[in-house]
């Protein structure tokens, strides 16, 4: 009797359940960018509404929970490519301050929680003055935001600036 140990699987023989279950194990901007455009049944399991409605530009971490910076061409490549297929998904948004300008040109029909991470003071104030988009978001559609600012020696009344515009 001859018996055949072929293990030979392919990723993409798993059913779309368990590269999903894999997919939310994995930091979402690493699947994005790299499974993106890799094939369409990779576009429909990535770019699905129920994977991408919380979006975090901050940090991504490992599976030994070590965390790191998004590199440029990451930010790059999601806020270009990956953000303006996504975008009216979103509930949730996390940015850091280096990456604001790519999202605030785009219209976030779902947002709802809005994160500003590492914002020096007058960066935050020239985006919460004026017609900017993301003064426009908390003006009329956020409900819950986090807010974390690198304060200098001159603190003004910045919060009192958020809480008017809520």
């Amino acid at each position: 009797m001859e018996t055949s140990n072929n293990y030979n699987t392919n990723v993409l023989d798993f059913p779309d359940e368990m590269l999903l279950a894999i997919f939310y194990k994995l930091n979402m901007v690493d699947v994005l960018y790299s499974l993106v455009d890799v094939n369409k049944r990779f576009n429909r399991l990535t770019l699905d509404p129920f994977y991408v409605h919380t979006l975090d530009l901050t940090v991504k971490s490992s599976l030994l929970q070590r965390t790191s910076p998004l590199d440029n061409q990451e930010i790059d490549t999601i806020c270009k490519k990956i953000l303006p297929r996504i975008h009216h998904h979103i509930h949730k948004l996390t940015v850091p301050s280096c990456s604001i300008e790519c999202i605030v040109n785009i219209d976030y029909l779902q947002l709802k929680s809005l994160s500003l991470v590492n914002f020096e003071q007058q960066k935050l104030l020239g985006h919460l003055t004026g017609e900017t988009t993301v003064s426009g978001l908390l003006t009329n559609q956020i409900t819950h935001l986090k807010v974390d600012i690198l304060f200098d020696k001159n603190q003004s009344n910045i919060f009192l600036l958020i809480l008017s515009l809520g």
